[in-house]
């Protein structure tokens, strides 16, 4: 992916030197390309002719010296009010959010990210279906996320179930992104500058994701164009390398369109016939109806006993690694769980590889 060019100007040292600490966090290096100047002259002389994407400067700079730069963004010290956020910035502000709503800004101004990118999608997407309630998907999804987190992989944990747990895991206190169904619906055009705004990111586990209410009634009047278009605005901001999608056991729209957008599907079973039988039903009769490769859905069997029930081996289900019951978890909360979680993350991620088609075969964990 190119980088984004950012060009600091300005006569605050102090201020150029956090700057410039902040910026050498190999994270940022990976999106951003940065110079920075405090000197009026040796500005001039270096961006003359020098294409840029940014400018960002507390001074007053001549139209002349800014043609240059795709997008020119002024820093204030001051506070300042909602109609001129987008063009000026609180310099005096975590680097982290100013940089995002820099990006906002930037994106917003000269369309979708993709067109600065050259080479390949980068990002991987994953879904977490089950045929019934209670397979413990959820919690499977967030320990994959979390042990990709932990690889110094960039996650993003996206829920689209009705009745939503996130809060669950999440605990902090974060502002509301229920904007994202506004753009989603009545803007789209500023749908990928606002997820920078609008997304949060849990401090103990890296891992960023909207920030809900509980939704029902949006949950299920949401399409699967709509679908489409919000995962597309993530893989177009190029921040990610796995999107992680948390699906519910219907049969609604929104988790067909979800996974058929996705390169690997993990379909979570209950080690009990109830669950078996209803994913069964659900294949057998192509309820879901799912446009994609079936090979690149994985049956995981949650629950395992010291033995299954009577029965079990006439279910037609290549399933690809077991995980056993856990007996203290039933004492622990569900953000205890994934905090604790050395297994499950790992398990799961091995039933993949990012871009080669090579699935490599787990074995069944004993219990």
């Amino acid at each position: 992916m190119n980088k984004v060019k950012i060009v600091l100007f300005t006569l605050d040292d102090t201020y150029a030197e956090y700057f410039s600490n902040y910026m050498r966090n190999p994270e940022n290096g990976i999106k951003f390309s940065t110079k920075i100047y405090t000197d009026e002259n040796a500005f001039r002389k270096n961006t003359r002719n020098q294409k840029q994407h940014i400018l960002l400067t507390d001074l007053e700079i001549d139209t002349e010296e800014t043609k240059n730069f795709d997008k020119v963004i002024n820093l204030t010290g001051d506070q300042i009010n909602q109609t001129e956020k987008e063009l000026v910035i609180f310099k005096y502000q975590p680097l982290k959010e100013l940089l995002s709503q820099v990006l906002a800004a930037y994106y917003e101004a000269n369309g979708k990210l993709a067109a600065m990118v050259n080479g390949k999608q980068k990002e991987t997407v994953i879904s977490f279906y089950s045929g019934s309630a209670g397979s413990g998907k959820t919690l499977f999804s967030l320990c994959l996320a979390k042990h990709l987190a932990m690889q110094e992989k960039n996650v993003f944990y996206l829920n689209l179930e009705q009745l939503h747990t996130t809060y669950l895991f999440f605990k902090e206190e974060k502002e509301s992104s229920v904007e994202v169904f506004y753009y989603l619906k009545n803007n789209v055009e500023r749908l990928i500058s606002k997820i920078e705004l609008l997304k949060s990111r849990d401090s103990l586990t890296n891992i960023e994701y909207f920030s809900l209410p509980v939704l029902p009634e949006e949950m299920e009047i949401i399409t699967s164009e709509q679908i489409n278009i919000l995962i597309q605005a993530l893989k177009e901001t190029q921040n990610y390398d796995y999107i992680i999608i948390d699906l519910d056991s219907s049969i609604h729209e929104r988790n067909i369109a979800a996974m058929e957008n996705s390169d690997e599907v993990f379909w979570v079973l209950n080690s009990d016939e109830a669950s078996l039988a209803k994913s069964q039903y659900i294949l057998d009769n192509d309820v879901l109806d799912i446009n994609m490769d079936k090979t690149k859905i994985h049956y995981v069997l949650n629950k395992v006993g010291s033995s299954v029930f009577e029965g079990f081996n006439s279910y037609n289900f290549s399933i690809e690694t077991h995980v056993p019951f856990n007996a203290h978890w039933l004492e622990i909360s569900e953000q205890t769980k994934v905090l604790e979680d050395t297994l499950i993350g790992e398990q799961l991620s091995k039933l993949f590889e990012k871009n080669p088609d090579i699935f490599s075969e787990v074995a069944a964990v004993e219990s």
